[in-house]
């Protein structure tokens, strides 16, 4: 997965549920930034169609590696956000994705995007999959 990433802008994950697509390959990117000491450079945002499972991914994730969630690991939901200048891995809803690319419409400041349950099709995802390509 990691070497792909290294070649490729883009990378389709396909797993069971359960397989840690949502959980394990974020940290993976997290863990190779940090061995290569690119660490405090990687912004990675994890993408989530419902408020609730950004929440209890980052908490997950957080609890995964031993920290409180607004740390290294955040979210950003609607009218919520733990982050803090240390967060790395961010949980975000697809429209709270939508509308950071209002204010940076070339994601400067994310060093990878994870579009997960793409499969859910909705308009927003359909939106965002269309300003990604045209960012790309």
């Amino acid at each position: 997965l990691l070497r792909l990433l290294g070649q490729h802008d883009v990378v389709v994950v396909s797993g069971a549920t359960g397989c840690g697509k949502s959980t394990q390959v974020p940290q993976y990117i997290l863990e190779d930034a940090i061995a290569a000491g690119e660490g405090a450079k990687c912004n990675i945002v994890v993408t989530q169609p419902r408020r609730i499972s950004a929440l209890g991914l980052a908490s997950r994730v957080a609890s995964e590696r031993g920290e409180a969630v607004g740390g290294v690991v955040g979210y950003s939901v609607r009218l919520e956000h733990r982050t803090s200048a240390a967060t790395r891995l961010t949980f975000v809803t697809t429209g709270i994705l939508l509308r950071r690319l209002l204010s940076d419409p070339d994601l400067q400041d994310a060093t990878h995007i994870v579009l997960d349950e793409v499969h859910e099709r909705s308009i927003e995802i359909d939106l965002l999959l269309l300003l990604l390509r045209d960012v790309l």
